[in-house]
């Protein structure tokens, strides 16, 4: 973006406590239309709270503006899609269709009819994360990986420019994570959405991401792949932990991350 255009998402300065206990100290950062960010720290580093406090669904101190508006003003939610860690609909048993739960992220509509621009909206979010061969089957009778992709077409149906998801491949076997994965590089590489997700999984969400943030109570890093894998702050950081992510990122040396940074780990 041009200089001084504002972010996607501007975090100033961001604070929060459970019971006086620090969870966030002091984070500040820009997200620019088009970046996809993975979200990456220690268990308990408060990445979950992070995204709850950039969201509102959680109170801390500083500011947040979301596509330049104060988050107290802004209003226009249909421009973010939200994939929790811990879905209601996934946890409930309520016999509803794979169609009605990508219904469901539609804003709130008047009456119960559901009009034929609505529901070409949930057949072109379902086409996108090729999940319309199910569209009439019931939610809690599809694989875990199938569930993952209409809760996926669920935070698309609204046609938002912002994603955020927080673990979205917890739960999903390699070759599920794979075509989740893949997915949200093309959300992100044909359609433009700007992603910001929690993972795990650096190895597989490395082939596609632009930068990478490192949250451990503060924001340990935040920049790019290349500047993460040549980082002595993230090696210091990670300690031993570092080389073995390396090791996954860089197979062999030739790493999926795309940047030339083999050398920098064998010293």
């Amino acid at each position: 973006m041009g200089a001084g255009m504002p972010g996607v998402i501007e975090a100033q300065h961001v604070q929060f406590a459970y019971a006086r206990v620090p969870v966030l100290q002091d984070i500040s950062f820009q997200i620019e239309a088009g970046d996809y960010v993975g979200l990456i720290g220690p268990n308990g580093g408060g990445k979950t709270t992070l995204l709850k406090v950039l969201l509102g669904l959680e109170r801390g101190s500083g500011n947040v503006r979301l596509f330049g508006k104060p988050l107290s003003e802004f209003a226009d939610w249909q421009k973010i899609g939200y994939l929790a860690q811990k879905s209601p609909v996934a946890q409930s048993r309520f016999p509803i269709s794979a169609e009605e739960v990508v219904l469901m992220g539609l804003p709130l509509r008047k009456g119960t009819s559901i009009s034929r621009a609505e529901l070409k909206q949930v057949h072109q979010a379902m086409q996108q994360t090729r999940t319309r061969d199910y569209a009439g089957r019931i939610f809690h009778d599809l694989s875990i990986g199938q569930q993952q992709r209409v809760l996926l077409a669920r935070a698309l149906v609204s046609r938002p420019e912002l994603l955020i998801l927080d673990e979205p491949s917890t739960a999903l076997d390699a070759k599920s994570r794979e075509m989740f994965f893949d997915l949200l590089g093309e959300l992100n590489s044909r359609h433009g959405v700007t992603i910001l997700l929690i993972t795990h999984d650096t190895g597989e969400v490395g082939r596609h991401i632009s930068k990478f943030m490192y949250v451990d109570k503060k924001l340990v890093f935040f920049g790019t792949k290349e500047e993460f894998c040549h980082s002595p702050q993230m090696a210091k950081q990670l300690g031993p932990f570092a080389q073995h992510t390396i090791d996954h990122l860089h197979n062999g040396g030739h790493c999926p991350l795309g940047c030339t940074c083999a050398e920098a780990h064998h010293d």
